[in-house]
C-alpha cells in the first residue's frame, strides 16, 4: 500500500505530467471531491463531447457523453472517457487494464511522467498553468436551492397560497359575479401557486428518500431505473420489485401524481348561482296618498301640473247658475255640495273590482327601482278603512240580539234555515241623489235654499250575512230543504262594518314588472261621520229628499261653513260608495243559485258554487284597501303624493333619462336576482387539507431522509447519476452495441447497490482515507481500502460487501435501519 510502480512498456503522453489528489476525509456521501490547492503542470483543455470509442473487441461501442483532451503540441485531440477528478487519459494503443478499472483509466508512468500516486498535492485545474489563478466557482449561484430549508419553506409557501386562495373566494363570495374569467383565471393561478409549492416540498423529500432506498436496497438495476425515474415516468408504478422494497419511494411517487388534482378541485369550489342581491338605497317616483289635498281641490280650477289636469274623487253640485266663473266666497246662497263619485274614481274602482288585485302604476317598477333592480319600501298614510265585527256564526245564533243591534235581517234568511245565501244591505242611509229638485248644474228650483242641503248625515253601516259549507271538502249536497246533508252541510255567518278614517302603513314589493302589497299595519282612528241612523220610520220633513235620520245631527258634516272638511268627508263617501255598489244585492240560493249582485264579478264570491268565500269578513276589507291603493296608479288624483314630501302633489312625471328625475327620494331597499358568486369553503378545504396534511407526511419522510444522507442534500440530476456510475466494475457487465444506447435485458435485471466503492486494482489512482481501523494492523490512522480509489457510488452487491469487509473488518454486517430512522448512516 506504499507508492505505486510504473509500469513501462505503454505510450506515454507528450504532455505535461498530473499530480494526485490531496487526501480527504470522507464525509461526503455523493462521492467526496478533493480540494486542489497545489500548484502542477498545467493540463490539456477539455470539453465536453459525444464520441464512439473502440471496444476491447475492435468493434465500435455506443455513443456516450466524454472529455475532449486537445494536445496543442503535436495538433491532434485525444478523446477520453474519464473525469477531472480521476485518472488521466489512456493511451492510444489497445494495451490492456488491469481487472476492474476502465480502460481510460489506466495510465502508466515513465521518468518523464510518473505515474499518478498518493500526494499531498492536489490536481491544477487552471487552463493556464500552475502561475494563472486556480478555477473558482462564481460569486453567484443557485446552491441555496440545496439547502434543507427549501423543504419547509416549499410546504410553509404552499400553506400561504392555500389561505390567500381562501381569503380571495371569502371576498367573491356573494358579491355580483363580474369578471367571471378573469377571477377564475387568478383563483387557478393562486391553486396552481399551492400545488406547486406542496409539489415542490414533496419532490425535496422524493429525491432525498431515493439516496436513501438505494443505499438501504440491493435492486435490479429496472427498479433503481423506476426508482429515479417515477415521478415523471408512471410505468415505474408497474415495478413489483418497487413496491416491495421501496414503499416510501411509491408513496412519494402517488402524492406527486396526485397532486394536479388540487388544481383541478379547489377551483370548482367558486361556481356561479342565481341569488337575490339587496341593498339600502334611495328610490325615486315613491308616491303616497294624501287626502288632504281634498280640502283645497275647486272644481272650478284645472289645478295643471306638467300638462296634466288634477282629479278629485268626486262630482259637484253648485247652488248658483253659471257659477264656473264665480271666485267669490261661499255664503249661505252660493256653495257647493257634492254630487256622486267621479268618473276617474269609478275606474279606478271598477278596474280592482274585476282584477282582484291592487291596480299598479305603469312602468312603476322602472321609475321606482330603476332598470334591472327590484325594490320594496313601506308608505304609512291616512284613508277610509272599514272597521268589521262577526255578530254571530252557526244555526243557533242569537237572533233577538242580532235584530236589536240594527241587522236588516237574521239567520232564517240564510241557509240552511232560509233561501238566500249571500244578503248585502249596504245602501241605508244613502246620501239621496238629487236632494231637492234642481236645474242643469243641480241648482235648487224652490228657494229659500233648505239647511240640510247637500249635508252627509251618516255613513251607511254595511250589514252582510252569508252561509259557508261545513264540510269544504265534500261535494256540495243538493240545495232542498228537506235534505238532511243540506241542513247540515251549511252554517250561516252574519257580520258588520263601518267606515272609519284608518292610519295604513303598507308594504310595497317590486318585482320585475309586477307589484304586491301587503298591510303591515292597520290602526282606526275615527268614524268618518260620527253618527248613527236612526232605523224608525219618520215622517219629518227637512225640506230634501234625503229621510235619513241620524244623531246627533250637530254631526252632520255640511257644505257650509266648513267646506274643506266637507270635501274631505265628501272624498271619504265617494270611494266607499264606489265600493258598497259592489257589495250591495243578494244570491237566492233555492232551487238553484240566482245572483242579483255585482259581488259575483268579484273576488268574494266562489265562481263555481256562488257562494261567498269562507272568509268574506277580512276578504271584504281587503277588498276596500285594494281599491284605496289602487288610486295611486292615476297620478292625476290630488291625493296622490310624493312620499319623500306628502304635502306635495307629484302629478304625472315622464322623466326621459334617469338623471333628469327630480323627484323626492324615499328610502327602500333595492334587489336583483343577478349571478353571485357562491364560494363552498368545504369543498376548498377539503382538497387543500387532504394536500397538506399529506406533504407534512412527505416532508417527515423527507427529513428523516436527510438525517440519513448526514444532512447533505441530494439530487437527481444527470450530473449525480454520472457521478454514481463511475465505478470501473461496472464496465464488466455484458453491455452490447448499440446505436441509441438502449440497454440490454440482462443488464436491467442486474441487482446493484449503492455505497463504498474500492477500485482495488488500481494502480496510481488517489487514495481517500476512511479513517477507520485496518484489519492488519489495528490502526485508527486515516488510510486507504486495498490498493486503489474509494468513493460513493452504485456496484453489485459483492463489490460493496468485499468494500464492507475491508473497511470495518468481517465480524460486522451492513446496517439495515428504518427508512424512518434519524440515524446517520455514514459508513453503512
Amino acid at each position: 500500500m506504499g507508492s505505486h510502480t510504473p509500469l513501462h512498456g505503454q505510450q506515454q503522453p507528450t504532455s505535461s505530467g498530473y499530480h494526485g489528489l490531496q487526501q480527504q476525509a470522507w464525509s461526503d456521501p455523493i462521492a467526496p471531491t478533493p480540494e486542489i490547492s497545489s500548484p502542477s503542470s498545467p493540463p490539456l483543455p477539455r470539453r465536453v463531447t459525444f464520441f464512439q470509442r473502440a471496444a476491447r473487441n475492435g468493434s465500435q461501442a455506443s455513443i456516450g457523453l466524454g472529455i475532449a483532451h486537445q494536445d496543442q503540441s503535436r495538433g491532434y485531440s485525444q478523446v477520453g472517457q474519464f473525469s477531472p477528478y480521476d485518472s488521466p487519459p489512456p493511451p492510444l494503443n489497445n494495451t490492456k487494464a488491469p481487472y476492474g478499472l476502465h480502460q481510460h483509466e489506466y495510465y502508466s508512468s515513465t521518468p518523464d511522467t510518473p505515474a499518478f500516486h498518493h500526494s499531498p498535492h492536489n490536481r491544477d485545474l487552471s487552463p493556464d498553468g500552475p502561475d494563472k489563478p486556480l478555477l473558482q466557482p462564481p460569486r453567484w449561484s443557485w446552491g441555496w436551492l440545496n439547502a434543507p430549508w427549501v423543504m419547509y419553506a416549499a410546504l410553509l409557501l404552499g400553506i400561504v397560497f392555500a389561505g390567500a386562495h381562501h381569503a380571495f373566494y371569502v371576498s367573491l363570495n356573494g358579491q355580483p359575479a363580474d369578471d367571471q374569467l378573469k377571477m377564475m383565471r387568478f383563483g387557478g393561478f393562486l391553486s396552481y401557486a399551492s400545488k406547486a409549492s406542496l409539489f415542490a416540498a414533496v419532490y425535496f423529500a422524493y429525491r432525498q428518500q431515493v439516496w436513501v432506498t438505494v443505499r438501504r436496497r440491493h435492486l435490479k438495476l429496472k427498479t433503481v431505473d423506476g426508482i429515479f425515474a417515477i415521478s415523471q415516468d408512471l410505468t415505474g408504478l408497474f415495478n413489483t420489485e418497487i413496491w416491495r422494497k421501496s414503499k416510501i419511494v411509491i408513496f412519494l411517487a402517488v402524492i406527486m401524481w396526485l397532486f394536479p388534482l388540487v388544481v383541478i378541485l379547489t377551483p370548482s369550489s367558486l361556481t356561479v348561482e342565481l341569488r337575490e342581491e339587496a341593498k339600502p338605497d334611495q328610490c325615486s317616483s315613491v308616491r303616497t296618498l294624501n287626502f288632504q289635498a281634498e280640502r283645497t281641490k275647486n272644481w272650478r280650477r284645472a289645478d295643471m301640473l306638467y300638462g296634466y289636469p288634477g282629479f278629485s274623487l268626486s262630482l259637484w253640485n253648485c247652488t248658483l247658475p253659471e257659477s264656473s266663473e264665480v271666485f267669490d266666497p261661499y255664503n249661505q246662497t252660493f256653495f257647493d255640495y257634492w254630487d256622486g263619485v267621479s268618473p276617474p274614481a269609478d275606474l279606478v274602482t271598477k278596474h280592482t273590482a274585476y282584477s282582484g288585485n291592487v291596480v299598479p302604476r305603469e312602468n312603476v317598477a322602472l321609475e321606482t327601482c330603476g332598470r334591472g333592480w327590484n325594490c320594496s319600501y313601506t308608505i304609512t298614510f291616512e284613508a277610509p278603512g272599514y272597521k268589521c265585527d262577526e255578530l254571530g256564526r252557526g244555526r243557533n245564533m242569537n237572533d233577538k240580539a242580532i235584530k236589536d243591534q240594527g241587522a236588516p235581517f237574521d239567520s232564517s234568511d240564510l241557509i240552511p234555515k232560509g233561501e238566500y245565501a249571500y244578503i248585502a244591505d249596504v245602501m241605508s242611509g244613502e246620501y239621496a241623489k238629487p236632494q231637492v229638485e234642481t236645474l242643469d248644474g243641480g241648482v235648487p228650483i224652490k228657494k229659500p235654499i233648505p239647511k240640510h242641503l247637500g249635508a252627509l248625515r251618516t255613513e251607511p253601516v254595511l250589514w252582510i250575512g252569508h252561509s259557508v259549507r261545513t264540510r269544504p271538502d265534500d261535494t256540495p249536497p243538493p240545495s232542498k230543504k228537506d235534505n238532511p246533508d243540506f241542513q247540515s252541510g251549511y252554517e250561516p255567518v252574519i257580520f258588520r262594518c263601518e267606515h272609519y278614517v284608518t292610519r295604513y302603513t303598507i308594504q310595497f314589493n317590486h318585482t320585475f314588472s309586477s307589484q304586491s302589497t301587503k298591510v303591515v299595519k292597520k290602526e282606526h282612528l275615527k268614524p268618518i261621520i260620527d253618527t248613527v241612523r236612526e232605523t224608525a220610520n219618520s215622517t219629518v220633513s227637512d225640506g230634501t229628499k234625503d229621510t235619513t235620520i241620524a244623531e246627533p245631527k250637530s254631526n252632520y258634516v255640511l257644505p257650509y261653513p266648513d267646506y274643506e272638511n266637507y270635501r274631505l268627508t265628501a272624498a271619504y263617501h265617494a270611494l266607499g260608495l264606489g265600493f258598497r255598489q259592489f257589495l250591495k244585492g243578494k244570491i237566492h240560493y233555492i232551487p238553484f243559485p240566482n245572483p242579483v249582485t255585482d259581488a259575483t264579478q268579484t273576488r268574494l264570491i266562489d265562481k263555481a258554487t256562488h257562494l261567498a268565500v269562507p272568509n268574506l269578513m277580512e276578504a271584504v276589507q281587503t277588498f276596500y284597501e285594494n281599491i284605496t291603493l289602487s288610486l295611486l296608479s292615476n297620478p292625476q288624483f290630488m291625493i296622490v303624493s310624493w312620499a319623500g314630501e306628502p304635502q306635495t302633489r307629484s302629478g304625472v312625471t315622464a322623466f326621459e333619462k334617469p338623471e333628469d328625475d327630480t323627484s323626492p327620494k324615499y328610502p327602500c331597499v333595492k334587489t336583483r336576482i343577478a349571478n353571485s358568486y357562491l364560494y363552498v369553503q368545504r369543498d376548498l378545504w377539503i382538497a387543500y387539507s387532504i394536500a397538506i396534511l399529506a406533504t407534512i407526511v412527505c416532508v417527515g419522510l423527507g427529513t428523516a431522509a436527510l438525517a440519513q444522507n448526514n444532512y447533505h442534500v441530494r439530487d437527481v440530476k444527470v450530473s449525480s447519476v454520472i457521478a454514481a456510475t463511475r465505478a470501473p466494475c461496472l464496465e464488466e457487465l455484458p453491455w452490447k452495441t448499440s446505436k441509441w444506447g438502449e440497454v440490454p435485458w440482462e443488464i436491467k435485471e442486474t441487482k446493484l447497490g449503492y455505497g463504498i466503492i474500492s477500485d482495488r486494482e488500481s494502480v496510481g489512482t488517489p487514495r481517500i482515507g476512511v479513517g477507520v481501523s485496518r484489519a492488519n494492523t489495528g490502526s485508527t490512522e486515516g488510510g486507504v481500502v486495498g490498493n486503489g480509489k474509494v468513493y460513493y457510488g452504485f456496484a453489485p452487491p459483492e463489490v460493496l460487501e468485499r468494500t464492507r469487509r475491508e473497511t470495518f473488518g468481517p465480524g460486522r454486517a451492513r446496517p439495515k435501519g428504518s427508512p424512518f430512522s434519524f440515524k446517520i448512516w455514514e459508513h453503512s
